[in-house]
């Protein structure tokens, strides 16, 4: 029998055979065997199978908060703050590739809520672990330097994608070591908790003026009647329109000609003028009386 502390030297005998056989399959003799301990001595210190495991369960948090928590306190302060979440990550994926066993064992047979032996304790360690991530963040938030967020959002945006990698990992779907990942993972949380920086708002289309739009649409569709005159030897002289806005973007409405019809011998024509919004809807109407201007043409 080992001078160690029996009960250390049965969650590592069951750890073992946890490991080799798998929970369902290990039985009490061969974690005894293991262990090189009488079956007396076993059932003194854990009288199930079922408490073994969740010691076995509480040692693993136990010892891998701790290790959170002084990730925590080795960077602190505003300007350490993505040293911490780094630091984080990175305890995480290396307690798992230390711990291997330990951790696939976490992963399928643990549970956070073991009853009723040792989950009084198991809550105890989470509230202590949890009060000091918010003494943490406490002073982060109101700084503004990162967001206000309940622990369980913080954890799944921190240390969730590093579950992920480690379970790949454990059952053997990557041989690529957890923390061969840490950058990348750390540098997706930081983004994830730190506040989103405002964009820059869009560049407001130009606008133009109701009247503008139609004017313009009125010269066009006069400089293409025929005979066909250049856009600057005509004039608008009338213009009497109808709609309730004032200006609109300019890639957002168009006009569109509903009628050209020519006075007197071609020099005056009146156009009948419809805005159209982006669903093809008329929004506006324009009547412009235009004339030709002779002093522009008299050349030709």
């Amino acid at each position: 029998m080992s001078s160690r502390d029996p009960k250390q030297v049965i969650l590592d005998a069951a750890l073992a055979v946890f490991a080799k056989v798998g929970f369902d399959r290990a039985t009490t003799a061969q974690i005894q065997a293991r262990a090189g301990i009488s079956n007396g001595a076993l059932f003194h210190h854990f009288p199930s199978k079922e408490t073994i495991a969740e010691a076995l369960y509480l040692r693993g948090l136990a010892a891998y908060q701790s290790g959170l928590v002084k990730a925590l306190e080795q960077h602190s302060g505003a300007k350490a703050a993505r040293a911490t979440i780094r630091a984080a990550v990175q305890h995480h994926l290396a307690w798992v590739e230390a711990n291997r066993d330990l951790a696939w064992f976490m992963y399928e047979r643990g549970r956070p809520d073991w009853q009723p032996a040792h989950g009084s304790e198991v809550r105890k360690l989470n509230r202590a672990t949890a009060g000091h991530i918010r003494d943490w963040m406490a002073p982060l938030v109101k700084t503004g330097i990162v967001r206000d967020l309940p622990l369980t959002a913080l954890a799944a945006l921190v240390n969730g994608p590093a579950h992920f990698v480690a379970r790949r990992w454990l059952s053997g779907l990557t041989t690529q070591r957890p923390t061969s990942f840490t950058d990348i993972l750390a540098d997706a949380a930081w983004v994830a908790i730190a506040p989103h920086r405002k964009r820059p708002s869009p560049t407001p289309l130009p606008q133009l003026s109701l009247s503008g739009l139609i004017e313009t649409a009125a010269l066009d569709a006069a400089s293409s009647i025929s005979p066909p005159l250049p856009r600057g030897a005509w004039s608008v002289v009338q213009l009497a329109m109808n709609g309730s806005a004032q200006t609109v973007p300019v890639r957002a409405k168009a006009a569109s000609v509903r009628s050209i019809r020519n006075d007197g011998d071609g020099r005056l024509v009146t156009i009948e003028i419809d805005v159209v919004d982006a669903d093809g809807s008329v929004t506006a109407y324009g009547s412009v009386i235009c004339l030709w201007r002779d002093s522009e043409t008299s050349t030709e």
